[in-house]
């Protein structure tokens, strides 16, 4: 019975243990100290875990060394952290191919063959402190950079990111860099060297806090010690920056996390198959005097909660060793019962003890999990005032441009007096060429917070892409021509559709061809091409011109965000680097060669098919968009202000709706000689007056007092009895998001605030005209036609806008003898099969009897208006004379010359 008891207190199998091994660069300074201690920190919670550690002392050929060593002793993963980047590549690599996980830390290797990468977004963190010391003055202000050693990635990123911070805004300015070591001897001496320029500085900004407490001796020395200073890294700990920043000796530093406890928990995740993140960036924050005591207090809090962790861990251990030790004992001399008895106490003893610890720890987890809520809850409350900024900057963007506009058309009006003096037009000249800066100005900070504020999603859907290119050029045609450049298209792809999203790569092109206009001289050249690579998986779209070209020290940074090359200084700088994200949107890639005073070629590389587009990627189908207001939404309001004009039974009459009341007298002053105005300030007033008043065309601003005016025109294109009315939105809001919705809602066109009057009398004549004429060509309709769209009331308004496209399509052409049903299928972009079928559900009759009776029609009207017979048949699109005299008597009963005779007589 002994035998059996003893054979049953036999030790359990060991569970097996992952061996990690981590290499660093150096791990002398504090900052790799504290990396150290998070990695160990982690890893008691992973007690079955073995951690070896090997510090290259800052030399590159000693670490390559330390991994091929350690490789020796079958580690099962490697955590990396190197000095540079590129002599490190090989050896990763190596260890990468040999199917050992790796994980690098703080900088990337140059391949990119690891499984995992930990670190902080340098840029991001420069651009942290930037924005953080703006907040600190209202007025200029001038800023001191030291930065670590020349060359350093870190040093490079931190201030790539504070430049574009200070490049955004005129109030700040670099006044001096100093470049240091990042140490705080080397940083105290360049201080006192330079301490007459460094004190002329409203701050100065230390690329780590070690270098920061270096200048704030040197400033304590000389009799300045509340000057301003700002660090980076705030590494808890004594002599550290967070209690620098806490003791007052900073006024605020960056926190650089050190990322050891990522590692190591993205190291177990990958050594158990867990899913993990493969890019771990991690975040930042602003260290100063309202939070530096909070985090110190955390950290020491944590500090002193891990000591009881390892305490409690050796206790556990030690009780373990004695627990083994004497089941040794009970094995080796075979005791009775009795002490077998007591050996079972004591195992109970230690179970309800380690049970006891556990659940303390238990407790201390769920402590730390309040906090971290209570942190989630905190950057919740700062993205809502993140939120509440967003919304001021759009209203406050619109109420700038409501006066440019009330600046700009009436400076449109007054040039176009022939009585003033010389003088008083280059007054009016110089006022409209700085209305003209100012609106720049406010477009290039719209731009800017529309980049850092919207994030791109692909929207994918299988599009023909010689036809959308050909579309996309149509549209720059007019502005070509203006300036006198010829514009190509060449197709030499075996594809003809490609999935892509037609919004944001028309953004793309059009940006590109924007560019090619504008710096290419007259009766230059641009091209547009589409080839196939060699595989026939990508499909090239090219660019080019003959314009000045790029020069080689811009060609490099013609992508990167604000970039603007010297002497072409226009815009924001955001142009490129849109397209660039775009066309990574679509999983492709975008270059550009180019040559001074030869020209640019931008080059599209775009991948075939669908196979590498996520489902979320790929467009869904739209939902159809339906509003009918209720009685409580129409709202009456009275217009104090009764702009209303009646100018002819003749004219034309415009309805305006807008709340700006200069905007209702603007408009008024530039039309009302031509046409009929009719004014509402409100939705709700506008309900009400398109109840009884049935205007030509309908002028909306959308931001309204009570709605969008994106509302109003839901409400416009889904009445039957209002559908019809041609839409023109006014609006000071030019976001793509705004102009897309409002093409959605089927909007005729639309105006950004402010306007050239010209402009908007050119496309307010042209909606009228595009209406005037659309009738005209429904008077030409087949009496067959027309009674199937008047009497099938219940046709949907897809099919009505169908049937009028094939009208306007069939009108255009009719005097064209080779019009075929293929050709107008693919103007359609559908089927010849689908057309067929469309047309005899539709119109009852097949495509060619519908034209043929188009133009035997068409005809018919021609005779009434006394042209001859051949002149007629060549109009409407007979190859002769006799053709259409035999077709014109099947149709009507006598010949062409009969009718005529006969309505003569008549």
């Amino acid at each position: 019975m002994v035998l059996v008891f003893l054979l049953g207190c036999q030790e359990a199998p060991t569970k097996r243990k992952y061996v990690i091994a981590f290499s660093q660069c150096i791990g002398n300074d504090a900052w790799r100290k504290t990396m150290l201690e998070e990695m160990k920190r982690e890893l008691s919670f992973y007690p079955d875990v073995e951690f070896l550690y090997r510090d290259a002392g800052g030399s590159n050929q000693q670490q390559v060394s330390q991994i091929r060593e350690l490789m020796e002793r079958h580690v099962d993963l490697l955590i990396v952290s190197p000095n540079e980047a590129s002599p490190l590549t090989p050896i990763v690599d190596s260890v990468f191919r040999e199917k050992v996980p790796v994980i690098v830390t703080d900088r990337k290797t140059a391949s990119g063959l690891y499984h995992a990468y930990v670190g902080a977004d340098n840029v991001a963190i420069g651009r942290l402190a930037g924005q953080y010391m703006r907040q600190l003055s209202s007025q200029r202000l001038n800023i001191g950079i030291m930065t670590g050693l020349r060359g350093s990635s870190a040093s490079l990123e931190r201030m790539k990111g504070l430049e574009q911070v200070v490049d955004s805004l005129p109030s700040m300015r670099i006044g001096i860099t100093l470049h240091g070591d990042w140490t705080k001897n080397t940083a105290y001496t360049l201080a006192k060297t330079n301490l007459t320029a460094l004190l002329k500085q409203d701050i100065v900004l230390a690329f780590n806090d070690q270098m920061a407490k270096g200048i704030q001796q040197a400033y304590a020395e000389a009799g300045y010690p509340d000057r301003k200073i700002v660090g980076i890294d705030a590494l808890p700990g004594a002599g550290n920056g967070l209690e620098a920043v806490t003791d007052g000796i900073l006024y605020a530093s960056m926190l650089y996390p050190t990322g050891g406890a990522e590692a190591i928990r993205t190291a177990i995740a990958i050594l158990e198959k867990n899913p993990f993140t493969r890019d771990n960036i991690l975040g930042t924050l602003v260290i100063d005097k309202a939070n530096a005591a909070l985090m110190g207090l955390q950290s020491q809090k944590i500090k002193e909660q891990q000591e009881d962790i390892d305490k409690r861990q050796q206790l556990i251990a030690a009780q373990q060793e004695i627990y083994k030790n004497q089941q040794a004992t009970l094995n080796t001399l075979g005791i009775s019962l009795a002490l077998a008895v007591v050996f079972g106490v004591l195992s109970i003893i230690v179970i309800r003890s380690n049970r006891r610890k556990n659940s303390d720890l238990k407790r201390q987890n769920e402590e730390i999990k309040l906090q971290q809520q209570q942190i989630i809850s905190m950057s919740t409350q700062v993205q809502d005032a993140a939120a509440a900024k967003d919304k001021f900057f759009a209203q406050v963007s619109h109420e700038f441009k409501t006066p440019l506009t009330l600046i700009m058309a009436p400076l449109d009006i007054l040039q176009d007096e022939r009585q003033l003096s010389t003088d008083g037009r280059e007054q009016l000249q110089r006022i409209q060429r700085n209305a003209n800066t100012l609106l720049q100005l406010v477009q290039n900070l719209v731009d800017i917070h529309r980049r850092e504020n919207t994030k791109l999603q692909l929207k994918a859907t299988s599009v023909d892409l010689p036809v959308f290119i050909r579309q996309v050029l149509s549209n720059f045609k007019p502005l070509a021509q203006q300036h006198r450049i010829s514009l190509s298209f060449s197709n030499q792809s075996a594809a003809t559709h490609i999935w892509l999203d037609p919004y944001l790569m028309e953004q793309a092109l059009s940006n590109l061809l924007t560019n090619s206009i504008k710096f290419t001289k007259e009766q230059g050249k641009i091209a547009m091409l589409i080839e196939d690579n060699n595989f026939g998986d990508y499909i090239y779209i090219r660019v080019q011109d003959d314009g000045i070209g790029i020069s080689p020290s811009d060609i490099d940074h013609v992508f990167e965000p604000f970039y603007q090359s010297t002497p072409n200084r226009q815009g924001a700088g955001i142009g490129l680097a849109h397209v660039k994200e775009i066309v990574e949107l679509h999983h492709g890639q975008i270059t550009v060669s180019s040559k001074l005073d030869v020209g640019s070629a931008f080059t599209l590389r775009l991948p075939v098919g669908n196979a590498h587009l996520r489902e979320e990627e790929m467009q869904a189908a739209a939902a159809k968009i339906s509003f009918t207001p209720t009685k409580q939404e129409i709202t009456v309001s009275v217009d104090h202000d009764n702009l209303s004009s009646f100018h002819s039974n003749k004219a034309a009459s415009i309805f305006i709706i807008d709340d700006h009341l200069d905007i209702r007298q603007l408009l008024r002053s530039i039309m009302d000689k031509q046409y009929n105005l009719l004014f509402a300030k409100n939705i709700g007033e506008a309900r009400e007056k398109l109840r009884d008043q049935h205007p030509d065309l309908i002028i909306s601003d959308i931001m309204l007092p009570d709605g969008s005016g994106l509302e109003l025109l839901k409400t416009i294109k889904s009445s039957p009895g209002l559908s019809h009315i041609p839409v023109l939105l006014l609006s000071a809001m030019d976001s793509e998001e705004s102009k897309l919705d409002g093409i959605k809602l089927m909007a005729d066109a639309y105006l950004n605030k402010p306007f050239q009057v010209a402009h908007l009398l050119a496309v307010v004549e042209n909606l009228l005209q595009s209406r005037k004429q659309l009738k005209a060509h429904f008077s030409s309709v087949p009496q067959g036609a027309t009674a199937s769209l008047q009497e099938h009331s219940f046709m949907s308004d897809q099919d009505k806008r169908f049937l009028q496209h094939v009208e306007l399509l069939v009108e255009e052409r009719l005097s064209d003898q080779k019009l075929t049903t293929e050709e107008l299928a693919e103007a359609l972009q559908i089927s010849r099969v689908q057309l067929y079928r469309k047309a005899k559900s539709l119109l009852n009759c097949s495509m060619n009897e519908y034209i043929l009776q188009r133009r035997l029609t068409k005809a018919k009207h021609l005779i009434r208006e006394g042209f001859h017979i051949n002149e007629i048949a060549r109009e409407v699109g007979f190859s002769s004379a006799n053709y259409f005299a035999v077709a014109f008597k099947k149709q009507f009963g006598q010949s062409p010359s009969a009718f005529r005779k006969e309505l003569f007589k008549r």
